[in-house]
């Protein structure tokens, strides 16, 4: 708590850190600071998300495996290899699991990025609302 910034009232404080979400120690963390921390994760289609990881590790490290070999654990049946990390970061189900032991789900309000993008006015407006701004 006190690594965050005062605050007056009528303030908001927001902190955005992406590893929160599926960082298994964070829920307890956060609840322990604010029981009416409110909650806004954005979310990205699975696939669409992990080759977008793939690619921005390939443009630091060239070197790596290919896609597909890091991504299936038998290419042949399909069957995806959840432990690494690009998959297994789009599991959100799971992730929220772990929140869900903390928080109601009335408490978080899941955005999607591909709206994001595509409108961004009308995906902050339901921020706004489930912030309760004006």
């Amino acid at each position: 708590r006190s690594l965050m910034p005062r605050t007056l009232e009528g303030q908001i404080t927001m902190e955005k850190t992406p590893s929160y979400f599926v960082t298994k120690e964070a829920p307890r963390r956060i609840y322990n600071m604010s029981r009416d921390t409110k909650l806004i994760v954005v979310v990205r289609n699975p696939v669409t998300r992990a080759i977008s990881d793939y690619t921005q590790t390939l443009s630091k490290n060239p070197a790596i495996p290919s896609f597909q070999a890091l991504a299936f654990k038998n290419v042949s049946t399909g069957l995806i290899d959840t432990s690494w990390s690009a998959v297994r970061i789009g599991i959100y189900a799971k992730h929220l699991d772990n929140w869900l032991q903390y928080f109601p789900l009335s408490k978080f309000l899941f955005v999607s990025g591909e709206r994001l993008v595509s409108d961004p006015a009308g995906e902050m407006g339901r921020v706004q609302d489930f912030l309760g701004l004006k």
